[in-house]
């Protein structure tokens, strides 16, 4: 989409914007800020350039290819394969344990809620939602089911046992980045099991537009990043002071982050 500019026709700029169209339609699109006090608030922002061809667009302009490409977005998402045929599906750990993966239903939600509420304080601290809340796992269903976010549980012995998932915001400039968000049962840790859930992650994300994939956790669970580290994630930004313990002490946060463009 291309919008007029002084001095031009109608007809002039419809050939510009039929040979534009063919090189760059104006998705990736990053604010920018008159004034420094509001740098950062993307509500306050002046203006807006692809990030892809330069092209400047004013807040109005901005409004309209958003809710174009949201169109774009969805018709995509109901045109992309169905990644979720594959499941369910069995894996064996590396201990002969048995694991089932299912995607995030209505029909399990229970037994997910179940597994997040018996999982340690400390567990959910850091996950940017409290999956203990059937408010949030009804509204992480819907997204699932709506083709918005991917999400799998992993079943063993008629329990929910880890969970894995990939959010992004497809209507924001940040739209080409998802975030993974996995969880394991105690019993499973070092099992493999966590993983696992990552790499079908991984998988999936291409099919939500996600060139980018990022995880956070705190500087100190050694273990979580050094699981992310050998499957190609790298140190993003460490933020300081960033979340708070249940203690009520500052914690600072990990960003790692693995970029799927090559």
């Amino acid at each position: 989409m291309r919008f007029l500019r002084r001095g031009e026709s109608e007809s002039s700029s419809a050939q510009v914007a039929e040979d534009a169209s063919e090189t760059c339609e104006c998705v990736l699109l990053v604010p920018h800020w008159d004034s420094p006090e509001n740098m950062g608030i993307e509500d306050k922002a002046s203006s807006y350039r692809c990030n892809t061809c330069g092209e400047s667009f004013t807040r109005e302009e901005e409004e309209i290819l958003r809710g174009t490409e949201a169109d774009r977005i969805r018709r995509g998402l109901q045109e992309r394969p169905n990644i979720h045929a594959r499941y369910p599906v069995t894996w064996n750990l590396a201990d002969g344990r048995e694991v089932q993966l299912h995607r995030l239903t209505r029909s399990n939600r229970g037994a997910f809620l179940q597994f997040a509420r018996a999982l340690p304080h400390d567990d959910l601290l850091f996950l940017r939602e409290d999956i203990s809340s059937s408010a949030v796992v009804d509204g992480l269903v819907r997204n699932v089911e709506e083709g918005v976010d991917f999400a799998l549980v992993a079943e063993s012995g008629g329990r929910v046992v880890g969970y894995g998932s990939l959010h992004g915001e497809p209507m924001r400039w940040t739209r080409n980045v998802g975030e993974v968000r996995v969880i394991v049962d105690s019993d499973f840790r070092g099992s493999g099991l966590g993983g696992r859930l990552v790499r079908d992650v991984i998988d999936a994300a291409p099919n939500f537009g996600s060139r980018k994939i990022t995880a956070q956790m705190t500087v100190d669970q050694g273990g979580a990043r050094a699981a992310f580290e050998r499957l190609g994630f790298k140190e993003e930004a460490t933020l300081h002071g960033w979340v708070t313990d249940r203690r009520g002490l500052p914690r600072d946060l990990l960003i790692m982050a693995l970029d799927l463009s090559g």
